[in-house]
């Protein structure tokens, strides 16, 4: 778990790199946002797994946190689920932009990286992942009623 100086970090590089869905991640409490956020990777994935992917895949970690947020809210749609990833896909190729400018082959191989992630999270593990969230809120929240 992130500590709020660590997820206000986040948060802060995420301004600077213009990244979408800041408006929504902004209606949570920094305390909710430090349970929810996990890392790069699936809960199901294990903390070992998801400690070294997010230390391997650092650039991409504040379009990780709004994601994960994306998928606390979780509404077990199918819409819903291809917006998260869509906005995820997106942050991370403007993380990667913002890290390096046009003429630096760094910035080609983040963007390679950053298809890559979106292949992962939208395919089964991360409908895995967005059914898991889902089922969670209805039990913990009766998102029913939402």
């Amino acid at each position: 778990m992130k500590s709020e100086e660590e997820i206000e970090e986040l948060l802060k590089k995420a301004v600077v790199a213009g990244l979408d869905g800041l408006d929504f991640v902004g209606t949570f409490p920094v305390g909710t946002i430090c349970r929810e956020y996990n890392g790069i990777g699936p809960e199901w994935a294990g903390a070992a797994i998801r400690e070294k992917t997010t230390a391997w895949l650092s650039l991409f970690e504040p379009a990780a946190l709004i994601h994960d947020m994306r998928n606390y809210r979780s509404d077990g749609s199918r819409h819903g689920f291809n917006y998260a990833n869509m906005e995820f896909h997106e942050n991370c190729l403007k993380l990667a932009d913002h890290a390096y400018p046009w003429w630096n082959w760094r910035r080609y191989r983040a963007r390679v990286v950053a298809h890559a992630l979106y292949d992962f999270v939208r395919g089964e593990g991360g409908w895995k992942a967005w059914q898991d969230c889902y089922q969670r809120n209805r039990r913990e929240n009766d998102i029913a009623n939402w």
